[in-house]
């Protein structure tokens, strides 16, 4: 609190009137006081305060303090104010970062799922074209056991023709001695 400010307010206990005050009106705190105090009659603030019959204070203001306190005052006001909008314009900073950050991320996403969603398609292209490939092998067994089986059967014609062969030629040859 400044000096001039200490000055102007008096002791929490002191109900004489304000010394720079218009005509002897009591204070704010004087009359938050009061009001504290239900026995106390000037506890009630009157609508319109009649002036007393005291002649005004003939001490002027100290003006070169007040302006002062004013010119100081001012300067908070103005420094808290560049201050504000130090915070605002570092606050939307840190938004638009994190709002480009979450696009980034949400483009990344994107790409990601993209990315998973063409893998798992590769993925079910090639577990289809194993179990085609598995099926043509089975085919190809079973044509390779069916032409084996063939094979052996055909060669165990071939076997009892040439038996048969052999036995018509030995017996042509026999018959021409």
């Amino acid at each position: 609190m400044s000096r001039i400010a200490s000055e102007r307010s008096p002791p929490l206990g002191d109900f004489a009137p304000h010394p720079h005050g218009a005509a002897g009106r009591p204070t704010l705190r004087q009359l938050l006081i009061s009001a504290r105090d239900p026995g106390d009659s000037h506890a009630v603030v009157p609508r319109m305060p009649e002036p007393e019959a005291d002649p005004p204070s003939t001490h002027e203001g100290n003006w070169p303090a007040a302006i002062e306190l004013i010119r100081d005052v001012g300067a908070r006001m103005r420094q808290a104010h560049r201050y504000a909008r130090d915070v605002v314009a570092h606050s939307q900073g840190v938004v638009e970062s994190t709002i480009r950050q979450l696009e980034d991320t949400e483009r990344r996403l994107r790409l990601a799922e993209a990315a998973a969603q063409d893998a798992l398609l590769r993925a079910q292209r090639a577990e289809t074209a194993a179990l085609m490939a598995d099926a043509r092998a089975r085919r190809a067994e079973e044509e390779t056991e069916v032409t084996r089986a063939k094979l052996a059967e055909a060669q165990v014609w071939l076997r009892r023709l040439y038996s048969s062969v052999q036995v018509e030629f030995r017996d042509l040859t026999d018959d021409r001695r």
